[in-house]
C-alpha cells in the first residue's frame, strides 16, 4: 500500500512538473494581447471568477488541446456538435462568439492561458 501510495505521489509530481514546464513566454506574451484585442475579456477571466463565460484558469489542463483550438477557432461548429461545448452553453446561455481567431492565433492564446494557470 505504501509503495502504490508513494508511486502515486511520484507521478502526479511528475505531471505537474511537466505542466508546469517549457512555457514559450514570447508565445504567452502574444497570446495575452490577442485575449484582449479579440475581445475574450468581456466574457472570460483567467483565475478571477466566471463573467458572462467561464473562468479559465486551469483549463488547459481540464481540456484537451485540439479541442481548445476547435472551440477558439469554430465555436459555431463546436456549440452544434460537441457535447461539452453544449454543456457550456446550457450553463452560461450565452454562445460564444466567433471572433475570427486563426489555428496560430489559438495557439498563443493557448500558451497565455496556461502562463496564467500556473499563477
Amino acid at each position: 500500500m505504501r509503495r502504490f501510495l508513494a508511486l502515486s505521489l511520484m507521478g502526479i509530481a511528475v505531471a505537474l512538473l511537466a505542466a508546469t514546464k517549457g512555457v514559450d513566454e514570447k508565445l504567452a506574451k502574444k497570446g495575452a494581447a490577442l485575449f484582449k484585442s479579440k475581445g475574450c475579456t468581456a466574457c472570460h477571466t483567467v483565475g478571477k471568477g466566471k463573467l458572462v463565460g467561464p473562468d479559465l484558469k486551469g483549463v488547459t489542463e481540464r481540456r484537451e488541446y485540439d479541442w481548445l483550438v476547435a472551440m477558439i477557432t469554430n465555436p459555431d461548429s463546436m456549440l452544434k456538435y460537441d457535447p461539452v461545448a453544449k454543456e457550456l452553453l446550457k450553463e452560461y446561455k450565452v454562445p460564444m462568439t466567433d471572433q475570427n481567431v486563426s489555428k496560430k492565433e489559438a495557439k498563443a492564446i493557448i500558451e497565455y492561458l496556461r502562463k496564467e494557470s500556473q499563477k
